[in-house]
């Protein structure tokens, strides 16, 4: 149906991650029969000072690319990370994917909670796990925010495109289907199918 994703965002909001709002439209066409859509909020500058209420960093993954670490040269991460917010500079964003990728596993133990939140990040894994999302932050498409706090240095993943929670998921044609399989309208800004980088 059209609420899966609204109702995932409400959820999400509820567990005290930050969320996007949302809105219902009735939208028509070239005079076609009204259809039922949700209008998403598109996390940027405003959105970071309203939920994080801290000078900051946001950089969204992209489809195409994942969470290795590529170099010092920002131009490796045109195609995996768009910064969203904040001052330009991926600098940030590139030495916490060094500190994943490459540091020893003691290192890793004992760094991990100075560069990420780590509360935030155990409790989005059991949100995306209790909605049944799977385009999540390892799924197809990604999907998902790195908030970078200015003041503590420390990242937050925020999450972003549930259109396929609660069982739905993509159809051949670009249509969906809801957890019984049946085809449905899935309400969403972005277009039906839209995990791929959302």
């Amino acid at each position: 149906t059209a609420l899966n994703e609204a109702v995932a965002l409400d959820l999400l909001a509820a567990s005290g991650l930050s969320a996007q709002r949302a809105a219902y439209i009735a939208l028509s066409v070239n005079d076609s029969a009204p259809a039922l859509r949700l209008i998403v909020e598109n996390p940027g500058d405003e959105w970071v000072d309203r939920v994080f209420n801290a000078d900051g960093k946001l950089y969204k993954a992209e489809a195409t690319g994942d969470y290795t670490y590529r170099g010092t040269d920002p131009a490796a991460y045109d195609e995996v990370f768009d910064q969203e917010a904040g001052d330009k500079d991926l600098t940030p964003l590139m030495g916490f994917l060094q500190f994943v990728n490459d540091s020893s596993d003691a290192d890793f133990v004992a760094g991990l909670a100075d560069r990420l939140d780590t509360a935030a990040f155990a409790r989005y894994l059991a949100f995306e796990t209790l909605v049944d999302n799977f385009d999540d932050i390892d799924g197809p498409g990604n999907n998902s925010y790195l908030h970078y706090d200015e003041a503590t240095g420390v990242m937050t993943v925020v999450n972003w495109d549930l259109n396929l929670a609660f069982g739905t998921a993509n159809v051949d044609g670009g249509g969906m289907t809801g957890a019984g399989g049946q085809p449905g309208q899935v309400g969403g800004a972005r277009p039906n199918g839209g995990g791929a980088g959302g």
